[in-house]
């Protein structure tokens, strides 16, 4: 991985999902204080987790979706935190899959902006330990596409164990801005939520030219908008074009280039110019979704190559919502289940036309 050196291997041969990599997974150090724990592909929970070292003491950004993975990850990170142990955790949003260790660091300052905190009992570990269990259940449900959503639900949410996690919240919030000096070193977080959810913000480290990005940027993978609106993810985006750092470092997938945060740029573009069209045209949001992925124009785009394509079920139903359409929607959790359900459908339907094979 180009601007970054891999200081720990963990030596897997495929990914959490079973795909062939595309990187190694490990502790990268990519600058002279800084450090990324980068998992491969950038699927769902292959989490890259941030590390800076601030002589003697360290600030991690983001924490695993189990306490197992998270774990393994501090394990591999002892070359660091053996002269530097973690003083301060940086949630970059509310998504367990960067929030749902926070328990492993009770009694050190955890890090998030307010509208994080407000967001991160939302959804419950309990709530996805039951629906594991209940996924092998529905793959015998003869209606409402239930068999195709259950093997959905089960690869993403198998290689994760919830029921020991409890939501830990952060002790410090803010809004806007927030300067941390530890030792010396400056690390400055910016709020750019709502837009991926509700309380994004990024991590920026000026001396190293060093930024965190979370999960409003996605590498070769589909990003998707849960809270919105798409203005304020694509302001954060610009705002983290605007740092100029020479490294930064996605929520998922690979190091991220200049280059690559103005294609999930022009992907937003793409979305919104494709699915409202077909809002105005009265197509419900999955329906637009799929009509836009079965198009000669997603189909030859760059975009049709990056994995999780289906994601724009969810990112269509978020626009629509936006754009003040009258939706029946589910009371939540269920809500949210019902969305991937019909994106469960959605990806099926298009898999032959990626190159996808059957599940």
């Amino acid at each position: 991985m180009e601007s970054a050196t891999l200081l720990v291997n963990t030596g897997i041969t495929a990914t959490r999902h079973g795909a062939a990599l595309r990187f190694q997974e490990g502790l990268y150090q990519v600058s002279k204080q800084g450090y990324a724990w980068m998992v491969p592909n950038g699927s769902w929970g292959e989490t890259n987790i941030g590390l800076i070292d601030c002589n003697g003491k360290s600030v991690l950004i983001d924490t695993g979706w189990d306490l197992n993975f998270t774990r393994h990850m501090l394990s591999a990170m002892q070359p660091v935190l053996a002269r530097s142990p973690i003083e301060t955790v940086i949630n970059t949003h509310a998504d367990g899959d960067h929030c749902w260790g926070n328990q492993l660091f009770k009694g050190r300052d955890i890090v998030a902006t307010r509208a994080c905190q407000e967001q991160m009992h939302h959804t419950k570990p309990a709530a996805l330990n039951a629906l594991q269990h209940s996924c092998k259940a529905l793959r015998y449900v003869p209606f409402g596409g239930m068999k195709c959503f259950s093997h959905y639900m089960d690869d993403m949410l198998a290689p994760y164990h919830f029921q020991d996690v409890q939501i830990t919240d952060p002790t410090i919030t803010f809004q806007q801005e927030h300067n941390l000096c530890l030792n010396g070193k400056d690390i400055i977080l910016y709020e750019v939520g709502p837009g991926h959810t509700d309380g994004d913000a990024i991590v920026h480290v000026p001396d190293d030219k060093l930024v965190y990005a979370g999960d409003i940027a996605f590498i070769g993978i589909t990003p998707v908008m849960w809270s919105g609106p798409l203005e304020n993810l694509v302001a954060g985006l610009h705002k983290l074009l605007s740092l100029k750092a020479d490294i930064m470092v996605p929520g998922h997938g690979p190091l991220a280039s200049r280059q690559d945060i103005q294609n999930i740029i022009d992907y937003w573009d793409f979305v919104h110019e494709g699915i409202h069209a077909l809002y105005q045209q009265d197509m419900l949001p999955h329906e637009a979704a799929s009509h836009v992925m079965h198009s000669k124009a997603f189909l030859q785009s760059p975009y049709a190559r990056w994995d999780c394509a289906e994601r724009m079920v969810t990112n269509a139903f978020t626009l629509y919502r936006h754009w003040g359409a009258r939706l029946r929607n589910l009371p939540e959790p269920m809500g949210t289940l019902d969305i991937l359900r019909k994106q469960a459908r959605v990806a099926q339907s298009v898999a032959p036309l990626l190159g996808i094979p059957p599940a």
